[in-house]
């Protein structure tokens, strides 16, 4: 009898998470769910998803082994590894803080973007890896710290830090610059701008470039 009653609780965990008053809800599936209604927070353990917008455009899935939620402040916090997706991005990385009022999120390790385009018939690839991301769930927008790099069909860019935009695909690399395109041609700089959609490149500061001529 106390294992049905301790199945139907975490049913109702589940269901009142997803479905609370506020105006966007978050799903929260687990292995085991334990919830303090007295500090209104959720820990959730074992093939933990949760799902924040469910059904809409921009629904996002946080996938980790263990997660928190305070309901009270909105912050969802995963240690070790996890895994977010948001429809053509997957963000994998390590210690996660997202905070959901302000649509935020903050990954501290291991940080390994991934945004998947399609150019006319062709699937174009953006692979980025840093140590730490923030990352507006809202915006599209974010900032890369920490032995950033960029990895692409056409080029690679390595620098100490990066801003990106993936609705406008532009990446602004900042500090210790090395950009080696497809063709070998290389450039080295304290600013690079990346216009993926444009096929172009714009550089700043202390520039240093080789190119070569085609036989």
């Amino acid at each position: 009898m106390n294992k049905i009653i301790g199945i139907f609780l975490i049913f109702v965990l589940i269901i009142g998470i997803g479905f609370s008053q506020t105006k966007t809800p978050i799903k929260i599936s687990a292995q085991k769910i334990s919830y303090d209604f007295g500090k209104k927070v959720t820990r959730a353990e074992g093939n933990v998803t949760v799902i924040y917008k469910p059904g809409q455009e921009d629904e996002t899935k946080i996938t980790s082994t263990m997660i928190f939620y305070n309901q009270d402040t909105s912050i969802v916090e995963a240690p070790g590894k996890v895994s977010i997706t948001q429809k053509d991005l997957s963000i994998v990385g390590e210690d996660l803080k997202v905070d959901l009022k302000k649509e935020i999120l903050e990954l501290k390790k291991n940080v390994n973007v991934v945004l998947q385009r399609k150019s006319g018939e062709k699937i174009e690839i953006t692979k980025l890896f840093s140590q730490g991301v923030v990352y507006s769930l809202k915006n599209k927008t974010g900032s890369l710290t920490g032995s950033v790099r960029i990895e692409r069909e056409d080029l690679i860019v390595t620098a100490s830090s990066a801003d990106f935009d993936t609705d406008k695909e532009v990446y602004t690399f900042l500090d210790n610059v090395k950009m080696l395109d497809s063709d070998k041609n290389e450039i080295n700089c304290k600013k690079l701008v990346v216009y993926v959609k444009d096929k172009r490149v714009e550089a700043e500061g202390n520039i240093d470039t080789t190119f070569y001529v085609k036989e």
